[in-house]
């Protein structure tokens, strides 16, 4: 496998137990029929694959989503275990899953088992129950707590967290408390992650925002955890691979209701109607919403900006390793913007994020111009 192309695969799950503000989630709520009836259809999807990959192989697997553990326990071990048949998985190959607290237990855990996931995301959220409320998250800290012993009995040792900061009515002493909450339940990674809307009524402002992340970067540091990515920190070997594969550029298949995939340049993006998803599903060209196929210059703007949500940067060698040639004016010229604000500092070796400048890539503003 050594000749053969990483590849990562994002099997998306768009239902959850009812819908989070400020969330940039899909959010839908539907039957357990109606639930079961999309898990068929992503297998086939999953069986569309076979054979369409060859030179490829794959190095992680997220079901995500946010709540990928609302569905049938059953059918998702099933899914994992058809794509591990199916697709050329890596040995050793990272397969994460979201979860919400309040599924997790004997019966989903025994489910999802026979998939073999060797990771989960748990949306820990905060510490405090006023700010799940106000995210209108239909679980408990309590939940979270109970959560994380039944992962411990399981042997699911590879844990990730992930917290969410910019929660109106969120104080710096609360998300200290949901922090040190974090670091006591000693988890593998820690997202700290800012919500998709910004200026609800409540939130704290954008100074107040890059404090808390300051704030989160220092303390996990203090407590053992190394920032990789924005936002995302972990333990020694430990980082979310699906995730800092992505920020480097790997390939990626996306299956599901709205997943894009990046094969070889050629963007698509499947439906995001979740009907004509479980209805065509596996035919991919009635399950394709758009195809776009980037040019040299848009596929090198886009690894520059994944490059640089990472704690490493963009450097003059992995470039040219990537694209046979140098770093283009015309992409220099568009770093210089982002060194102005002092999102990025240029060194011998390429460009590095600064902390406001992971916090701007957290936000969705690290964009290139011209």
């Amino acid at each position: 496998m050594a000749n053969e192309r990483a590849l990562i695969v994002d099997l998306h799950i768009p239902y959850c137990i009812r819908p989070e503000r400020y969330s940039d989630a899909f959010g839908a709520v539907g039957t357990n029929a109606q639930k079961d009836a999309y898990m068929r259809a992503l297998q086939r999807e999953v069986r569309a694959w076979e054979g369409e990959l060859d030179g490829y192989v794959v190095r992680a697997v997220r079901l995500g989503g946010g709540s990928a553990s609302v569905m049938s326990p059953d059918l998702l071990g099933e899914t994992l275990s058809l794509l591990r048949h199916t697709l050329p998985m890596a040995p050793g190959a990272e397969v994460s899953y979201d979860a919400l607290p309040n599924t997790i237990g004997t019966p989903s855990l025994t489910g999802i088992s026979t998939g073999k996931p060797t990771r989960i995301e748990l949306m820990m959220r905060s510490e405090h129950d006023a700010e799940l409320r106000a995210l209108g998250c239909a679980f408990t800290a309590q939940d979270t707590r109970n959560a994380l012993l039944f992962l411990h009995r399981f042997c699911m040792n590879n844990v990730g967290l992930t917290l969410s900061y910019g929660i109106p009515g969120q104080t710096d002493i609360s998300w200290r408390n949901t922090l040190h909450a974090a670091v006591i339940a000693a988890p593998q990674h820690i997202s700290v992650l800012p919500l998709a809307v910004t200026d609800a009524e409540g939130m704290p402002d954008e100074d107040a925002r890059f404090a808390m992340y300051a704030h989160a970067c220092e303390f996990l540091a203090e407590n053992g955890y190394t920032q990789y990515a924005a936002g995302r920190f972990c333990r020694p070997n430990h980082e979310y691979m699906f995730d800092a594969l992505r920020r480097n550029g790997t390939e990626i298949v996306g299956m599901g209701v709205g997943a894009v995939t990046l094969l070889c340049g050629v963007m698509t993006r499947n439906t995001n109607n979740v009907a004509l998803y479980v209805k065509n599903a596996g035919d991919f060209e009635k399950q394709t919403a758009q195809a776009v196929t980037l040019d040299e210059t848009q596929r090198m703007g886009e690894y520059a900006l994944g490059r640089l949500s990472l704690t490493q940067g963009l450097t003059h060698a992995l470039f040219e390793a990537r694209f046979g040639q140098k770093m283009p004016d015309a992409l220099l010229g568009a770093l210089r913007p982002l060194a102005a604000r002092g999102w990025i500092e240029q060194t011998e070796v390429g460009f590095i994020p600064t902390p406001r400048g992971l916090f701007a890539a957290q936000n969705g503003r690290m964009k290139l111009e011209g």
